[in-house]
């Protein structure tokens, strides 16, 4: 069984293993990749899809400015950080089969397995400047038979690009990332977020690990025409395992950062939507977010820089609200069965109606899990968290403020809705009898 274990105490990551075979560099048929450099740019108006040099969005003072990758960028990535052979950026395709599954990429146009700027060049066109496409899973019949259920998640497909790019001998090269403070990624679809890091690194940890950043797979309408940009600080990182690890052996952020080679977006499997679309990315630079008007509700905390932050639009939609009123109805639910088993006898139809309700909560759940604040970028943030001097960290007394009146004004009142309705669902079950 996988797990996922969160760090926000720790500070601290492991990241996706990668082994990486010394192929021969190709030669890039596109331009320079050195627009940029890897220094905290000038935050632009994050909202204007694509732009990138904009006097007037310098002025809005925005967080997120999506130049490393846009519909404007070419065929891949400006990371402005190349080795000088001018093989930094250039996106790649890659199928790890699994036992069970068959997977391949549907591409809306010519894909090559080259390592070269032109590989996905007639892809992105079609595409109008982004990269999208589709992921199929077929079971493999030859490994399972009709009795066994098909495994969703075995096996993966995946692109990447590396920072640095390739040297003259094919070895990938690393940056130190650490003036930065995350990752924001505009896309479409269901998608987890990977770094790379350097072999030395990876070697310690002997671990993969992701950060998942998913739509909202309850919403039908979840097409390509619902795009979705979340920033996502890499303290919020988690560890992502198949087997047992040795947490002794975590190596800490700040380390991971100095030795990056390039990000891996990983595309989940989906039955309710396999296309995707990554339309842009970029550094995530919080300190750009003013530390003024706002206060640490721990009054020991000596604030040094904004930790994390939320935008005032979180406040005005139901999903969080729905997120903590399925947790609360899943749990009140399941108590009342514990009491109902302990209590009685029950029918099979009953266990079975009370299973099918707690699995369905569970998916739901499952669903909107990842609506937490913080996540979304916007051109006016407020400091959600202060990093202190003593190396704590500390709420802000306003996020607590509009908090609680969001907790009143819509948590509550769902919260109460969905309860009820888990109290008309369970009467209903225990009425049935066999």
């Amino acid at each position: 069984m996988k797990k996922l274990y969160s760090l926000f105490t720790l500070g601290a990551l492991l990241f996706v293993a990668c082994s990486e075979n010394a192929l021969p560099v190709s030669g890039s048929t596109s331009v320079p990749n050195m627009e940029n450099n890897l220094m905290p740019k000038t935050p632009v108006l994050c909202s204007v899809m694509g732009m990138t040099d904009s006097l007037e969005a310098v002025e809005k003072g925005c967080i997120w400015s999506p130049t490393m990758w846009n519909r404007t960028s070419g065929y891949r990535a400006r990371t402005g950080v190349d080795n000088g052979t001018n093989t930094s950026g250039i996106w790649t395709w890659h199928v790890d089969q699994g036992v069970y599954n068959n997977i391949r990429f549907e591409w809306p146009g010519v894909a090559t397995d080259q390592y070269d700027s032109m590989a996905l060049a007639d892809v992105i066109d079609k595409c109008g400047g982004s990269l999208c496409g589709k992921v199929i899973r077929e079971p493999n019949e030859d490994k399972i038979d009709s009795a066994m259920k098909y495994i969703e998640d075995d096996g993966r497909a995946y692109v990447e690009f590396y920072f640095a790019g390739k040297d003259s001998l094919g070895n990938v090269g690393e940056i130190d990332a650490r003036a930065m403070h995350g990752i924001c990624v505009e896309y479409s679809g269901d998608i987890s977020v990977e770094l790379i890091p350097s072999d030395s690194i990876t070697n310690l940890n002997k671990i993969s690990t992701h950060l998942g950043i998913r739509t909202n797979l309850f919403n039908p309408e979840n097409l390509l025409s619902k795009s979705i940009k979340t920033c996502n600080v890499f303290g919020g990182f988690g560890i992502y395992t198949s087997g047992e690890m040795d947490w002794s052996k975590v190596v800490p952020i700040k380390d991971v950062l100095a030795h990056l080679k390039g990000i891996r977006i990983i595309f989940n499997y989906n039955e309710e939507n396999t296309d995707f679309d990554i339309i842009s990315i970029d550094w995530y630079d919080i300190t750009k977010i003013p530390m003024t008007d706002a206060h640490p509700s721990d009054e020991t905390c000596e604030p040094i820089y904004v930790d994390a932050s939320y935008c005032d639009c979180e406040f005005t939609t139901e999903d969080r609200a729905l997120d903590v009123a399925t947790t609360e109805a899943r749990f009140q639910l399941e108590r009342w069965k514990n009491n109902a088993e302990n209590d009685n006898v029950l029918s099979d139809l009953t266990k079975e109606c009370l299973d099918n309700a707690l699995d369905s909560l569970d998916s739901l759940r499952e669903i909107r899990r990842s609506y937490a604040f913080g996540r979304l970028p916007c051109d006016d943030p407020h400091p959600l968290a202060f990093a202190c001097a003593d190396g704590s960290h500390s709420t802000t007394i306003e996020f607590y403020e509009k908090y609680g009146e969001y907790m009143d004004k819509i948590e509550k009142p769902i919260e109460e809705k969905m309860i009820a309705s888990a109290d008309s669902l369970f009467n209903y079950c225990m009425s049935l009898k066999d």
